[in-house]
C-alpha cells in the first residue's frame, strides 16, 4: 500500500527549501528505500507556510529510509531553512481516481 509523509513547515526562504527538496530527489531517487517522489505545496493563505509531500511504496520502506544517515543529514539541513520544528503527518493511500 502506498504511503505519504507530509511535513508542514514555515520559511521565509522558499527558494532554499525548493533547492533542498530538488537536491534530495536528484541524489536519492532510485536509492532511498521506497522513495517515489515529492511535491512542495505553497499555502495561499499563509505565504510563509509550506507543505512537503513525500511518497513511498509503503510505510515500512519509509521507516527504513528514516533510519538512514542521509535522511538525518537532510533533516538537519531542513531545520536550518525552516522556522521551528516541522510538523509531521503520515497517510496511507486508500483510494485514487488515477
Amino acid at each position: 500500500m502506498s504511503f505519504t509523509q507530509m511535513m508542514s513547515v514555515r520559511t521565509q526562504d522558499p527558494d532554499r527549501l525548493r533547492e533542498l527538496l530538488a537536491g534530495w530527489h536528484q541524489d536519492q531517487h532510485g536509492t532511498a528505500p521506497g522513495y517515489e517522489g515529492a511535491r512542495l505545496l505553497a499555502d495561499r493563505e499563509q505565504p510563509d507556510r509550506w507543505l512537503i509531500e513525500v511518497d513511498f511504496t509503503s510505510r515500512e520502506e519509509a521507516e527504513r529510509n528514516n533510519d538512514r544517515q542521509e535522511t538525518e543529514d537532510w533533516a538537519s539541513r531542513l531545520r536550518e531553512v525552516v522556522e521551528g520544528d516541522p510538523g509531521y503527518h503520515d497517510y496511507d493511500l486508500i483510494y485514487t481516481t488515477s
